[in-house]
């Protein structure tokens, strides 16, 4: 009978082990995925502050390029140069 205690004893702590052994992975587990979920957070983020400053860099841009183009085809439409007359053949 105490052999048979010895070995139950034992496989009982080799259980216990296996057990606190995955409740350890799944701690482990579950700290990377919070990990990772910042980190996919932190990098949205960036991605959207990435996007609203192009959006913000082609606003005023683009703003000081239409009026150049407007003085440019006001010149050509000026009078100096006469538009070519445009045949089509058919």
């Amino acid at each position: 009978m105490a052999i048979m205690s010895v070995v139950n004893a034992e496989k009982e702590g080799r259980l216990e082990s296996k057990i606190a052994k995955s409740r350890q992975l799944e701690e482990i587990r579950e700290a990377k995925r919070k990990e990772a979920e910042v980190r996919s957070d932190d990098k949205k983020a960036k991605f959207e502050e990435r996007k609203q400053d192009l959006k913000k860099k082609r606003k005023r841009h683009s703003a000081p390029g239409k009026g150049e183009d407007t003085e440019n085809e006001s010149k050509e439409k000026g009078g100096k140069y006469k538009p070519r007359k445009r045949v089509s053949f058919g």
